[in-house]
């Protein structure tokens, strides 16, 4: 099963800059350690900004997340899927965990 809904481009634009930050992180991690910062610092910025655009549903992040659910949904949900309103928690978290990276960053990284 496809939706039909496109997906928003604050979802795609903030995903794709997501993982590539997070690669940038993980291949600065073993090359470069004076730009790990700024890559961490990087990869957290694009979290919460992430998480933000589904908290307030930004262009119809959250409306697009619910209704993706509700029309791939498996078996496990029995055919239904939560509304859009549940899906602003995965929002939260997004912005829980890039302020959780942007603190270790800040609190643990050697200068």
């Amino acid at each position: 099963m496809k939706s039909d809904a496109p997906l928003p481009w604050p979802l795609k634009v903030l995903g794709i800059l997501f993982v590539v930050a997070v690669l940038a992180l993980i291949l600065l991690g073993q090359v470069d350690r004076t730009l790990l910062g700024a890559a961490a610092i990087g990869a957290a910025s694009v979290a919460v900004l992430l998480g933000l655009s589904v908290v307030a549903d930004f262009r119809g992040s959250a409306r697009w997340l619910g209704q993706y659910a509700k029309d791939n949904a498996s078996l496990f949900f029995n055919g239904s899927a939560p509304d859009s309103g549940v899906y602003r928690i995965v929002g939260v978290g997004f912005v829980v965990l890039g302020a959780a990276i942007g603190a270790v960053v800040l609190t643990h990284l050697p200068q």
